[in-house]
């Protein structure tokens, strides 16, 4: 029975695994130990090996790793032939270490060759491992054109350019034996030009080094048109000349120098700076020139666009309209037009520093002093001494007071409602204190001849009612014929007062 259940459980846990998602790793495939030598004569025609991840194309010359894990000891991971222009798509995450120079080149070599380093997506990651203080990559021309790039060890070095598209690219050379030379981020012989994606480098001594004893035409030493940088060297985060470099441009960019020094000429005649953003907090020189160098930096104005905006809103502003307008006054105060490109954020502060000081104005409130007659005024009445009182109430219950002194006609036509329904008031008629009635004259006739018309029907009424009387006694056993006898001399009495009356 036991035997049974245990097989169940088996059975159950290989299904389940059989029914997830394949997880595509560098690990699940097998590891290679020796360098994938592009430049042996196998090469000339399509090459893979399912086993370790990678194809070669040798129509396009592209190599394709898809989650490769390449360890090579002293010897490169992979070798290129510097005569060719080559490409490495990278899928998924794939790791290189090596000892020696990771991705390294024949001796022969051409200027207008170069090594693309494509990512198939976004978060496609390649990985080099540089353990033994040698570059990293060491090729004529190099291309970080997509996916993320990260490089631990030495330089990445180029005889001529390096070139960043959309790349993202990571390097840290911190732990690399300064003595070797290779503790530089980015080393390129000829030029280093950056117009987009992300690079980020941590240096033992120079993050972005521009040599420039290679350089190609035009001898443009450094490039940023966009992208974003953060650099840190030890010795300075951008080092331009010693060659045949002759300017920097910079037109772009979002770039934060972390080192003591951020953008050091040497031997070149001008670095031109028309555009980028710069975080420089971090660095005691930010842009510097060598003592023996007659290089100058150029630095286009820094934008004022918005500030001009922000001032012209705040001038525009009536300062007794609000409580407190000191604020607004310092920002004012502050403005500081001799500001350069590299000085842009300060210029922003400068901007949001004005519309922050507007934004808090508090204004002054309405003058409710004749709200405040009106009211009492109409409240000292007695609604019940008026036909229709609701006018007046309505426009006291429509008293608002969190009216601003930019709202005062708001306030004003509160007064006016007041006043106009007060003025509008119609008051209650008196009520009469007797009845109508008729002239005293025709009062006293009336009641003399009352009188004497009284006394001879009260004669009448009497001689009626004995009568009435004495029939009634007389037949005491007829009920009917009684009561009817003396109903009759009633009437007939009744009669003869009236006609006296007349």
């Amino acid at each position: 029975m036991k035997k049974t259940r245990i097989f169940s459980t088996m059975l159950a846990t290989v299904i389940c695994m059989a029914s997830l998602p394949a997880i595509n790793v560098f690990a699940a495939n097998q590891q290679r130990t020796t360098t994938l030598d592009l430049t042996v004569a196998e090469f000339q025609n399509d090459q893979k090996n399912e086993d370790e991840g990678w194809s070669w194309d040798a129509d396009t010359l592209t190599l394709t790793l898809d989650n490769v894990d390449f360890s090579t000891g002293n010897k490169s991971s992979i070798k290129i032939d510097s005569l060719k222009s080559t490409t490495i798509l990278f899928k998924g995450e794939n790791k290189l270490e090596s000892s020696a120079t990771v991705i390294g080149r024949t001796d022969k070599a051409s200027k207008d060759v170069a090594l693309t380093l494509k990512g198939e997506a976004k978060e496609s990651k390649l990985s080099l491992v540089e353990k033994g203080d040698l570059p990293s990559i060491d090729q004529p021309n190099i291309t970080f054109e997509s996916g993320t790039v990260d490089i631990q060890g030495g330089a990445a070095i180029t005889l001529y350019t390096i070139k960043v598209m959309e790349a993202a690219v990571n390097i840290d050379t911190t732990m690399a034996d300064s003595k070797n030379g290779w503790d530089d981020g980015l080393y390129a012989n000829g030029s280093i030009e950056i117009y987009g994606g992300e690079v980020n480098v941590k240096a033992g001594r120079i993050g972005l080094f521009v040599v420039g004893i290679g350089a190609p035409e035009p001898k443009t030493g450094l490039r940023i048109e966009g992208g974003k940088l953060d650099i840190n060297g030890k010795l300075a985060d951008i080092y331009v000349g010693s060659g045949n470099t002759k300017n920097a441009v910079i037109s772009g960019g979002d770039i934060t120098l972390g080192g003591d020094i951020g953008i050091f000429l040497y031997d070149c005649e001008k670095c031109e700076i028309k555009g980028g953003t710069f975080h420089t907090d971090e660095c005691k020189k930010p842009f510097a020139v060598h003592k023996n160098s007659s290089a100058v930096f150029k630095y286009a104005k820094a934008d004022y666009t918005e500030l001009d905006k922000a001032e012209e809103t705040a001038k525009a502003l009536n300062k007794d309209n609000y409580v407190d307008f000191t604020a607004v006054e310092k920002a004012l105060e502050a403005i500081d037009r001799t500001k350069n490109i590299t000085e842009q954020t300060a210029v922003d502060k400068m901007a949001k520093d004005i519309n922050d000081a507007v934004a808090a104005l508090v204004y002054k409130s309405a003058d409710y002093t004749e709200v405040d007659k009106a009211e009492k005024a109409a409240k000292a009445l007695n609604k019940d001494d008026y036909e229709d009182f609701s006018e007046v109430e309505k426009a006291l219950a429509a008293i608002d007071r969190t009216k601003n002194i930019t709202e005062q006609a708001d306030v004003d036509a509160m007064v006016k409602a007041i006043n106009g329904a007060v003025a509008n008031l119609v008051k209650k008629t008196p009520a009469s204190s007797q009845p109508d009635s008729v002239s005293s004259s025709d009062a006293s006739s009336d009641t003399s001849s009352s009188a004497s018309d009284s006394k001879a029907t009260d004669s009448k009424a009497d001689s009626s009612s004995k009568a009435a009387s004495n029939a009634s006694n007389t037949n005491p056993s007829t009920g009917v014929a009684g009561g009817a006898f003396a109903l009759a001399l009633l009437s007939g009495a009744a009669v003869v007062m009236a006609k006296k009356k007349k």
